[in-house]
């Protein structure tokens, strides 16, 4: 639904009255706040997926790092 749907469905009209007027700004109001929380749950899963992917990363890089036999030098010489 496009925006101007959107006002038609909230009766928006040149002729209102204060009760109308304040009734559709509750309306929008509610309706942005319920697309704020929609946002606000899609940006956590976001940085889940990416902290997900990150820490798959760092596991795929140690297990690189363990075949390369680099990791027993540096065990036996301390080095990391």
């Amino acid at each position: 639904m496009n925006t101007k749907e959107q006002l038609k469905s909230l009766s928006i009209r040149k002729t209102m009255n204060t009760v109308e007027i304040n009734k559709s700004i509750m309306e929008l109001n509610f309706k942005k706040e319920q697309l704020k929380n929609e946002v606000d749950i899609i940006q956590e899963q976001i940085y889940f997926l990416a902290s997900l992917r990150e820490s798959q990363r760092m596991t795929e890089e140690d297990r690189i790092y363990k075949l390369s036999g680099q990791s027993l030098f540096d065990q036996m010489f301390g080095v990391k």
